[in-house]
């Protein structure tokens, strides 16, 4: 190639580029500029296929008190034609949200199908929600409210939403007025995190949740002040994936809560933000099991916990020792960022562990300061394994377990584990393979305005 000539990646046909380009990470909230803004400005060829493609325009991201991000969001929502969007309106600052914004977005609220509200203040989430017209949104599936201020924002009136097909609410530290509207009693995913709302027996929420007339599969819980009396708790015939996130506590607290909830269909669940000693207590458990169906546990603790790691911590933690009473069905087991995540991996298949031939799966991506201990105690569990001629479960790690050596010399086969989100069930594509084309072509963009 002469050094005049354009790179090979400029060569690319319309519809890889268009491709490459409709794969993208979720929606940035940095001022990065998104990737079809970025390659619309390379050159001609680029600027008319991109253009050109109404899809890569659906997924927007406004800030509802810059003028300049309101003109914006008016090119996208001219571009985008007459396909379902994909929207974030942001209104971070104390001011209330300029009106232009959503006067643009008035004539397109029929095609929105995943709507996210992001704000500090209750009045501007107020001026928003009332902003949007009395009528139907038929195309709304999915609809997230995140409160990032320190302040809560309870019983949230919804009313003015008409959302006839919606199946997903997600709201983060703010919480929906009851009795539910219409619309919330056919939601299937129902995600409540950091919630201000009480869940107490007889209370509004408590009663929606355990509705036998409920089609939840879905469910996210705040337990944080959670407080159901004995002989009470949430009972569902319906849910298929439960994620509690817990308050630090007893080391029985964990198994306490957990015990209030019967839900004989649940296949998948997640527990967030318990610590180590509460975790061994709830799995040496020979509680009677109200999870009998459960094949996948994850356990997380989300960034959100600070563990002492000096010497003497966690003096409650007991060995955990296969099969585990509580979860018969269990196949997979999932651990991130948890603490003591190399000394429950020795418990469970390190030397001495019995085997536990119904675990197929075992995912780890461990806290930065823990990735060596963890790889020291998987090779350990590797030979343990061979020299008992044992099966191991498949391993599903993070990046920084997964290149190494050890693997590859040892014929171990391991996967790489993908980045997730507590709602993704709902069919975000997986970019993390595009992304090397993505950078590449934003260098391409760099390279063609010099040559």
């Amino acid at each position: 190639m002469s050094p005049t000539s354009p790179p090979p990646i400029l060569l690319l046909p319309d519809e890889l580029l268009i491709e490459i380009t409709a794969v993208q990470p979720q929606k940035s909230l940095t001022p990065e500029p998104p990737s079809e803004w970025v390659l619309s400005h390379v050159c001609s060829r680029f600027r008319r296929a991109v253009t050109g493609a109404c899809t890569l325009w659906t997924r927007i991201v406004v800030d509802l008190c810059c003028d300049t991000s309101a003109e914006l969001f008016r090119l996208y929502l001219k571009r985008s034609a007459a396909w379902e969007m994909d929207v974030t309106l942001r209104a971070m600052d104390s001011d209330l949200p300029a009106q232009k914004g959503l006067q643009y977005l008035s004539p397109h609220v029929g095609r929105i199908e995943r709507l996210t509200i992001i704000v500090e203040a209750r009045q501007a989430l107020e001026t928003i929600l009332s902003s949007l017209p009395n009528v139907a949104m038929p195309a709304l599936q999915h609809l997230e409210i995140e409160n990032s201020s320190d302040r809560d924002i309870d019983l949230l009136d919804l009313s003015p939403l008409k959302l006839p097909n919606i199946t997903c609410l997600k709201m983060t530290r703010c919480t929906p007025s009851f009795p539910p509207l219409q619309w919330m009693r056919a939601l299937t995913h129902l995600h409540l995190e950091d919630n201000p709302y009480p869940v107490r027996e007889n209370s509004d929420i408590f009663r929606f949740i355990t509705t036998q007339h409920t089609s939840l599969v879905y469910l996210y819980l705040d337990l944080m002040k959670a407080i159901f009396p004995l002989g009470s708790g949430i009972v569902s015939q319906s849910l298929t994936h439960l994620d509690l996130e817990f308050n630090e506590g007893e080391t029985n607290g964990l198994l306490n809560q957990l015990a209030s909830f019967d839900t004989p269909q649940l296949t998948h669940l997640g527990l967030h933000c318990a610590h180590g000693d509460q975790l061994s207590f709830l799995l040496n458990s020979n509680m009677q099991s109200t999870f009998p169906a459960v094949t996948s546990l994850t356990i997380d603790d989300l960034g959100k916990l600070c563990c002492d790691w000096t010497p003497g911590a966690h003096r409650d933690y007991a060995p955990v020792k296969p099969p585990l009473r509580l979860f018969p069905a269990l196949s997979s087991l999932t651990l991130i960022r948890e603490c003591l995540t190399p000394r429950m991996v020795s418990d469970l298949f390190g030397p001495g562990s019995q085997p536990w031939l119904e675990l197929e799966v075992l995912a780890i991506r461990p806290r930065p300061a823990e990735i060596e201990n963890v790889y020291r105690t998987l090779q350990e569990v590797v030979c343990w394994k061979r020299s008992q001629q044992e099966s191991l479960p498949t391993f599903k790690l993070s990046a920084n377990l997964f290149e190494r050596e050890f693997w590859a010399e040892n014929g171990v086969v391991v996967e790489l584990l993908a980045d997730y989100g507590m709602i993704g069930s709902n069919g975000d594509r997986d970019s993390s393979t595009w992304q090397w084309y993505l950078a590449d072509l934003r260098v391409a963009c760099c390279i063609a305005h010099e040559i």
